[in-house]
């Protein structure tokens, strides 16, 4: 039996190791001259780095010991910070009541806190937010961050915002970012080799046959056979990573995204952010959007430091829009694919899936098979 996978990023990479493992052929074919696709590290002024960081949350483990049974991984909390230009401030995010005590407006702040809701029955973004933290600090950390994050003109055009709602809208005690619910661990987890998560994706890949730097001139999903310039690839099984309007011609119009610019920056300076703070969020005019200071992230050691600096932009796919009208045509994709044809990944489910969820989703995919 064989399978090809179009695209050698995390999704793909894990699928290549999980049906190794059943004694299936497999053959990965990707554009790129590397494995990894955003999670793959890259150096710039001798700091590896990331576009886009990619730490781990641990939650309940199962995609850290994945990782870790073939790349060593470190654990810490991550902790984020905003800056507020019209407090002239530096604040927490999630939003702190520590900080709501020492803004300049806390009293109208506090009041509006008071008149909120008791049930969040909202059915867009920017309510969601209104009924969840009140106008001023929606105004302050959420409405101009969002709509320059996805260039829109309003966050009313996102119909559900339980994905940016998450748990308590407001944080107290500790300062740790709590990704998922507060029951499960708020560790993250990062690999401790300079080259980060690179060696874990030669491994999974180590007993397929690996196309770099290699476009897909045509798919034929029908006999699951890809055509990669003159050399017809055909599989018994086709597995796609690969973006699904990519996939399958834009047959049903185009989907959708958001992408981002990295800007890289070394400085003469060993660290900038504080011990356990790795991000700095932007919610104001400035185009960027946020900036990373990754050996923060990576743990490298040197006397300088690297920040990145993010920039929304569409050279790039990163990011699916969270509208109705999306999801509704990435579903008809989705049932459009037929028999032994499978979309995992991002790009592959236009979903914003983490590291946890890519993993999670290819071990499913196989108990299927």
């Amino acid at each position: 039996m064989k399978a090809v996978i179009l695209g050698g990023g995390l999704s793909g990479c894990v699928a290549a190791n999980e049906l190794g493992k059943k004694g299936i052929e497999t053959i990965i074919i990707e554009k790129n001259a590397y494995l990894g696709g955003g999670c793959h590290t890259f150096f710039y002024g001798g700091h590896p780095y990331t576009e886009g960081p990619r730490p781990l949350a641990i939650k309940d483990g199962k995609a850290f010991d994945y990782i870790n049974s073939i790349v060593k991984m470190r654990t810490f909390p991550v902790i984020l910070d905003t800056y507020i230009e019209q407090d002239n401030q530096f604040y927490g995010f999630p939003i702190h009541w520590d900080d709501i005590q020492a803004m300049p407006d806390r009293d109208k702040i506090l009041r509006e806190l008071e008149d909120r809701p008791k049930v969040n029955t909202a059915t867009n973004l920017e309510d969601g937010w209104l009924n969840a933290v009140g106008p001023t600090l929606y105004g302050k950390y959420i409405k101009t961050y969002t709509e320059k994050m996805w260039e829109v003109e309003s966050n009313k055009v996102f119909e559900d915002f339980s994905w940016t709602v998450k748990g308590s809208p407001i944080q107290c005690g500790d300062r740790i970012c709590r990704l998922a619910s507060e029951t499960e661990s708020q560790l993250q987890a990062y690999p401790v080799e300079e080259t980060g998560y690179n060696r874990f994706f030669d491994y999974c890949a180590r007993d397929s046959k690996v196309y770099l730097n290699t476009n897909i001139e045509k798919i034929d999903l029908q006999k699951r056979e890809v055509d990669i310039g003159g050399e017809k690839i055909q599989g018994d099984i086709l597995i796609s990573t690969i973006a699904l309007d990519e996939l399958m011609e834009n047959c049903y119009g185009e989907l959708r995204y958001m992408g981002r610019d990295f800007y890289k920056i070394v400085l003469p300076i060993k660290h900038i952010f504080e011990k356990d703070h790795h991000y700095m969020y932007y919610p104001n005019q400035e185009q960027f959007t946020r900036i990373v200071e990754y050996k923060n992230l990576t743990g490298h050691q040197a006397d300088s430091t690297l920040l990145v600096m993010e920039v929304p932009s569409h050279s790039n796919r990163l990011y699916s829009y969270n509208i109705r009208s999306e999801l509704d045509r990435a579903a008809r994709y989705m049932s459009s694919l037929p028999n032994h044809v499978y979309a995992i990944g991002r790009l592959g489910t236009y979903q914003y899936l983490n590291i946890n969820q890519c993993i999670d989703m290819v071990t499913e995919l196989m108990d299927r098979l």
